[in-house]
């Protein structure tokens, strides 16, 4: 019956699901406060105009459209960069910088449903606003790594890269607007057969056409930057160079950076990224549980110009990714007897020494409750 159906991208969550989603969220948001991150709850819903102004490179396609009463287009929020940008921009301009903000929320975007990939998924991450500099990236880095060792990913890996060494190459390519569009895209996708016959008829510098060749399946240390052809007559490439360079000198410090590569093959989708870009991935699944970087301009587009960065954390994702989730068994029992009063006397007191209590509401027999407590593997309190 289409009545019990759910769209397709959307899921139910059943109580043991429910119950890890909230372990991982808590312990999460535990780690961010403690390094000084503060929580901050945003609409579900934004004007469609907010969004486009962030410059993101949506397509309205991928958004959940409707309109309001007043004729303005509404979309429920695709990702939680914009909903914070908007926030900070208008509701903390006082506070001092920087300001160093998490959030734990669902977002939605129209996807084709996949494995850890739906209509609907949950986020877990941080913004920081008006700070600039590879300490300030760092930070965001090194937090990113230490909430998927907390979260038990021990096989988890952060592919780091900075769009300037992309956008540098493309502006010194001379491809027209739609060709840059979609030798981006074929990088990201790694698609090298499509991306060498793609090249090969456009008119391109040769040392140009063999960066893009190598881009994306360049990754290691920092001596692969050296093995970029053509980058250093690019300027804004060796700028970028420059910041990676600088950025991995920090993260040694932060003691992360035995968990960092560098991929330039990583350039993320939105548009609205200006430096740093980082994913980060497990052995387990063959696409990214958290992704960020640097976004310098997109405060400015809501009146308030101030440098930012952060990430998001796919909660599903990370679910999938676990080698050993966390044993969430608690004490639990069921207490049962003829005088009410005194069974909610004896409810309330194991309930502040941590238990799990039911009652019995149905007056079963001994042995029916006997067998109940073996299946919910939980001790019987017969109170008289």
């Amino acid at each position: 019956m289409k009545t019990r159906e759910i769209p397709p991208g959307f899921k139910d969550f059943l109580p043991g699901e429910v119950k890890l989603k909230r372990k991982v969220e808590e312990q999460a948001a535990a780690l961010f406060a403690s390094w000084g991150y503060q929580e901050v709850i945003t609409p579900i819903v934004e004007y469609l105009d907010a969004i486009e102004s962030a410059g993101t490179g949506a397509d309205q396609q991928e958004l959940f459209l409707f309109q309001n009463r007043d004729g303005r287009l509404l979309a429920l929020r695709p990702d939680m960069t914009i909903p914070i940008a908007r926030l900070a921009s208008t509701k903390l301009r006082e506070e001092p910088l920087p300001l160093r903000l998490f959030y734990q929320a669902n977002v939605f975007r129209c996807n084709s449903p996949q494995r850890g990939k739906y209509n609907e998924f949950w986020q877990i991450g941080v913004e920081m606003v008006g700070a600039s500099g590879e300490r300030a990236d760092a930070e965001v880095i090194a937090l990113a790594v230490e909430t998927m060792n907390l979260l038990g990913v021990t096989d988890f890996q952060l592919s780091l890269n900075h769009i300037g060494i992309f956008n540098g190459l493309l502006q010194e390519s001379g491809l027209l607007r739609d060709e840059q569009e979609e030798l981006k895209l074929l990088v990201i996708k790694k698609d090298l057969v499509t991306l060498e016959k793609e090249l090969a008829g456009w008119a391109l510098p040769g040392d140009i056409r063999e960066a893009f060749l190598m881009l994306p399946v360049l990754h290691g240390g920092l001596e692969i930057l050296e093995r970029v052809p053509g980058i250093s007559r690019v300027p804004g490439a060796v700028a970028g160079v420059h910041e990676l360079q600088r950025l991995f000198h920090a993260l040694q410090a932060f003691g992360v950076e035995d968990r960092v590569v560098i991929d330039l093959g990583v350039l993320r989708g939105l548009d609205y990224y200006t430096g740093v870009v980082f994913e980060g991935y497990s052995s387990n699944l063959g696409y990214p549980l958290l992704g960020g970087g640097r976004y310098d301009n997109v405060m400015e587009r809501f009146g308030w110009p101030n440098p930012a960065t952060g990430f998001a954390i796919g909660v599903e994702r990370v679910l999938l990714a676990m080698q050993e989730p966390p044993a969430l068994a608690e004490p639990k029992c069921i207490v049962a007897g003829r005088d009410l009063a005194r069974v909610m006397e004896a409810a309330k007191r194991l309930r502040n020494e941590g238990w799990i209590v039911g009652l019995d509401v149905q007056g079963q027999t001994r042995e029916e409750l006997e067998m109940l407590c073996r299946q919910r593997n939980c001790r019987l309190v017969l109170v008289d």
